[in-house]
C-alpha cells in the first residue's frame, strides 16, 4: 500500500484537477515566471531550495524554483530534505511504499534509498517521522508537474533531518555531497526563507553566522536544518546561493510573509 498524503488540502488542492490548476496557476501567476517550462537544456543544476509552504501562500515562488528544475537536465533520483516535526529520530528516510499525491503515486527509489543507508548507518528507515510530516511530501506535486516529460522515470528519496548540531549537519553534508555526485541526485531542500538577513549568509555560505542570527531572533533551530546541509554541500562543491525569486505571499492574508527560491551554481 502507498502512503497517503496527509498535507491536502491544508498546503495544496486534495484532487487532480485542482491541484494541476493550481500549479498551472502559480507559474502563470503575476508573481510568478509568467509561462510553463520550456524544454530541457544540457545544464546540470543540482541543488535547489525552495519554500515549505502552501501552494495558496507560496506557489508563485515555488514555481520559479521548479521552472529551474524542470528546465535543467533530469537525475537520475531527487534527493528531498526536510525537516521532521514529528519525532525524534535525527535521521529519517521511508522507502516502504511509494508516495501518494492526488496527480498519482511517486516512485521511492529504493535501492538507492537503501545504498545511501549503507553510506550513512545513521538513516533509518522508519514510519513515525513522516506520518504528519509536510515538508517533503508538500514537494512531491511540484516533481510531478517539473517531470511530465519524464514522468515514468521520475523517483526519489526521501529524508528528514532533526538536530541543530552544525557538526553533525557538516558530517552529513559530506556523505550527501559525494553520494548525490557519484549516483547523480538532485538535491531539493525545503525551508521558508523569512528576510533577506537570511539570504546574505545563505549567499555568504555562513551556516555559523546564520545559526547565531536566528539565535537572535528566537527561531527554531532544527527547522534550519535542510537549509544549512544544502549550505555546507554548496561549499564543498564551492557553489553560491543565486536567488531564484524572493516575494511576498501571494495569499491577500499573508501579506507580511515572505519566501524564496535558490539555485546554488
Amino acid at each position: 500500500m502507498n502512503r497517503k498524503p496527509i498535507a491536502c488540502p491544508e498546503y495544496y488542492p486534495n484532487t487532480f484537477e485542482k491541484l494541476d490548476r493550481s500549479i498551472r496557476e502559480s507559474f502563470q501567476h503575476k508573481k510568478g515566471p509568467g509561462t510553463l517550462q520550456a524544454s530541457r537544456r544540457n545544464v546540470k543544476n543540482e541543488l535547489f531550495l525552495v519554500p515549505s509552504e502552501s501552494i495558496e501562500k507560496a506557489g508563485p515562488c515555488t514555481a520559479w524554483g521548479y521552472m529551474e528544475v524542470a528546465e535543467a537536465k533530469f537525475p537520475k533520483t531527487y534527493l528531498v530534505l526536510g525537516s521532521n516535526h514529528h519525532s525524534d529520530v535525527k535521521y529519517s528516510t521511508y522507502l516502504f511504499a511509494n508516495w501518494e499525491t492526488p496527480l498519482g503515486p511517486v516512485k521511492v527509489n529504493e535501492e538507492l534509498g537503501k545504498k545511501l543507508q549503507e553510506e550513512f548507518p545513521q538513516l533509518i528507515n522508519e514510519h513515525t517521522s513522516h506520518e504528519k510530516e509536510h515538508s517533503v511530501e508538500i514537494q512531491l506535486p511540484w516533481l510531478q508537474f517539473a517531470a511530465r516529460d519524464k514522468l515514468s522515470e521520475l523517483t526519489f528519496i526521501p529524508f528528514t533531518i532533526n538536530t541543530k548540531d552544525l557538526k553533525e549537519i557538516k558530517h552529513l553534508a559530506e556523505v550527501l555531497s559525494k553520494f548525490a555526485k557519484e549516483n547523480d541526485i538532485t538535491i531539493v531542500s525545503s525551508y521558508n526563507v523569512e528576510d533577506t538577513a537570511t539570504i546574505r549568509y545563505i549567499k555568504s555560505g555562513s551556516s555559523e553566522a546564520l545559526i547565531n542570527y536566528k539565535q537572535r531572533k528566537q527561531k527554531d533551530l532544527k527547522e534550519l536544518a535542510p537549509l544549512l546541509t544544502l549550505i555546507e554541500i554548496a561549499n564543498l562543491r564551492n557553489k553560491k546561493g543565486e536567488v531564484i525569486s524572493y516575494q511576498t505571499s501571494a495569499s491577500e492574508e499573508n501579506k507580511r510573509e515572505y519566501y524564496a527560491s535558490i539555485n546554488f551554481k
